[in-house]
Protein backbone atom coordinates (compact mmCIF):
# COMPACT_ATOMS: atom_id res chain seq x y z
CA UNK A 1 0.00 0.00 0.00
CA UNK A 2 1.58 3.25 -1.09
CA UNK A 3 1.49 6.55 0.74
CA UNK A 4 -0.86 8.00 -1.88
CA UNK A 5 -3.39 5.19 -1.36
CA UNK A 6 -3.15 5.58 2.40
CA UNK A 7 -3.73 9.31 2.07
CA UNK A 8 -6.80 8.70 -0.09
CA UNK A 9 -8.23 6.31 2.49
CA UNK A 10 -7.62 8.81 5.30
CA UNK A 11 -9.26 11.60 3.28
CA UNK A 12 -12.28 9.39 2.63
CA UNK A 13 -12.54 8.51 6.33
CA UNK A 14 -12.35 12.19 7.26
CA UNK A 15 -15.14 13.01 4.81
CA UNK A 16 -17.29 10.23 6.27
CA UNK A 17 -16.58 11.44 9.81
CA UNK A 18 -17.46 15.01 8.84
CA UNK A 19 -20.72 13.87 7.24
CA UNK A 20 -21.60 11.82 10.31
CA UNK A 21 -20.83 14.73 12.63
CA UNK A 22 -22.99 17.08 10.58
CA UNK A 23 -25.84 14.56 10.57
CA UNK A 24 -25.65 14.11 14.32
CA UNK A 25 -25.55 17.87 14.82
CA UNK A 26 -28.67 18.34 12.71
CA UNK A 27 -30.42 15.50 14.57
CA UNK A 28 -29.52 17.09 17.91
CA UNK A 29 -30.75 20.51 16.80
CA UNK A 30 -34.08 19.09 15.60
CA UNK A 31 -34.49 17.11 18.82
CA UNK A 32 -33.75 20.15 20.98
CA UNK A 33 -36.18 22.27 18.94
CA UNK A 34 -38.90 19.64 19.44
CA UNK A 35 -38.27 19.55 23.19
CA UNK A 36 -38.39 23.35 23.47
CA UNK A 37 -41.59 23.52 21.41
CA UNK A 38 -43.20 20.84 23.55
CA UNK A 39 -42.19 22.65 26.73
CA UNK A 40 -43.57 25.95 25.44
CA UNK A 41 -46.71 24.72 23.70
CA UNK A 42 -47.34 21.30 25.25
CA UNK A 43 -50.53 22.33 27.03
CA UNK A 44 -52.01 23.91 23.90
CA UNK A 45 -51.14 20.88 21.76
CA UNK A 46 -52.57 18.42 24.29
CA UNK A 47 -55.79 20.43 24.63
CA UNK A 48 -56.23 20.32 20.85
CA UNK A 49 -55.79 16.54 20.74
CA UNK A 50 -57.95 15.69 23.75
Amino acid sequence: MSAETSSDVIDEERDMARTTAIGLGVWLAVTMAAVVLLLLFGDVISSLLV
